[in-house]
């Protein structure tokens, strides 16, 4: 189980909101479990929040990430539609 990033040091939180606990190419159309700190199209990709653990997000459709952009947040899983993307973990 993650801690919470309060219970980080400086630096390992530092680390986990740059996403360097990994990276993954998500090009398919099934769940991916995070937690995710970023997510970054390689191109343009659709978002199915009705698949997706985005708390945050309230009363949201799905949702485009064009190609090059990246969002970030806590996401503790990503499922798409269509497109591809690295995911970072944190």
């Amino acid at each position: 189980m993650a801690k919470s990033l309060h219970k980080y040091t400086v630096v390992e939180a530092q680390n986990a909101s740059l996403g360097q606990a990994g990276v993954i190419l998500i090009d398919d159309l099934v769940e991916h479990t995070g937690p995710f700190v970023a997510i970054q199209a390689l191109a343009d990709a659709v978002v199915d929040v009705t698949q997706c653990d985005m708390s945050f997000i309230e009363d949201v459709a799905d949702f485009t990430i064009p190609k090059g952009m990246t969002i970030f947040g806590r996401f503790a899983s990503i499922e798409l539609d269509s497109g591809s993307v690295l995911a970072y973990r944190g």
